[in-house]
């Protein structure tokens, strides 16, 4: 096993979690958790100040039911996200936004539904571009900057002049979990992000995916992944205008954390959501209708 494996499994094991055999196998890439510096303490919650490696922790599709255990993990554990959130999700149930904003957390542009960008026409492009941001701003989470999430990771030429004529730079990811197949486990999830740990990490979670019942999940593995990077020495911030890691920190307002209210909507469920269905209130709109 090599040195950045063993880190990895003192993170885990301090953590309470063991050290799975699937991980113990791995071969850690190049420049990954090996960069890693541990200290005999770690780092602890909301203790910032010598802070040197920092990674991201960054959530798309949202918000759904699964947001207020997201929001109610993070206060606990004094760390601060990026939400590249869904419009038509935000316009459904906008008391999540302002809050998010008001904790300390980044609220960014994901689109209004979710479609595969370089399948559009530039206008519907823009379309997809400005409701979301407007959307934002009417709930309450204005963005401080004009950064997207391309729903796929997916931009072309096209897409990528039409975004730049609005002001936008586009960011993708450096680590995600199959976290939207519900078959993913929490130790899957975690072990997959763990293994990939180098400063400068953006990583992609879902806590509730658009079009799969995913997120129980993810839940589990959230507050795993953070005990884990804290014990390797790292601290968790946020990305800046051009998506690169930079340091954060979450201001908890001591508001009541929000939670769904209206039917959370859906683009049809994909195999990946094995015939399980989200947890209600929930609604299945037509991809087509949201163009």
């Amino acid at each position: 096993m090599s040195g950045a494996v063993r880190r990895i499994a003192r993170a885990l094991a301090a953590a309470g979690l063991g050290l799975p055999l699937a991980l113990a196998a791995l071969t850690v890439p190049a420049g990954a958790s090996s960069t890693a510096t541990t200290s005999s303490t770690g780092t602890k919650p909301g203790d910032t100040r010598s802070c040197t490696q920092w990674m991201a922790l960054t959530f798309d599709d949202g918000p759904s039911h699964y947001r207020t255990q997201t929001l109610r993990t993070l206060r606990r554990k004094q760390v601060p996200a990026t939400f590249f959130e869904v419009g038509m999700r935000v316009a459904a149930n906008p008391q999540f936004e302002g809050f998010e904003a008001r904790e300390g957390h980044l609220v960014l542009n994901h689109t209004w539904s979710h479609p595969h960008l370089p399948t559009l026409t530039p206008a519907q492009v823009r379309r997809q571009v400005l409701r979301t941001q407007r959307v934002l701003r009417q709930a309450g989470a204005p963005m401080p900057f004009k950064l997207l999430r391309p729903p796929f990771g997916d931009v072309d030429a096209t897409v990528d002049a039409q975004l730049t004529s609005l002001g936008y730079h586009h960011v993708n990811w450096d680590v995600v979990a199959t976290d939207w197949d519900v078959a993913t486990t929490s130790t899957e999830i975690r072990d997959t992000i763990v293994k990939a740990f180098r400063p400068g990490l953006v990583i992609l979670m879902h806590d509730g995916a658009i079009d799969s019942a995913n997120g129980p999940a993810d839940e589990a593995a959230l507050p795993q992944i953070i005990d884990a990077g804290r014990h390797l020495g790292y601290c968790f911030g946020q990305l800046n205008a051009v998506g690169q890691v930079v340091p954060a920190k979450l201001a908890p307002s001591g508001a009541a954390i929000p939670e769904v209210i209206n039917p959370v909507p859906y683009l049809p469920l994909q195999s990946y959501s094995r015939g399980q269905l989200p947890p209600e209130p929930y609604v299945i709109v037509d991809p087509a209708s949201q163009l």
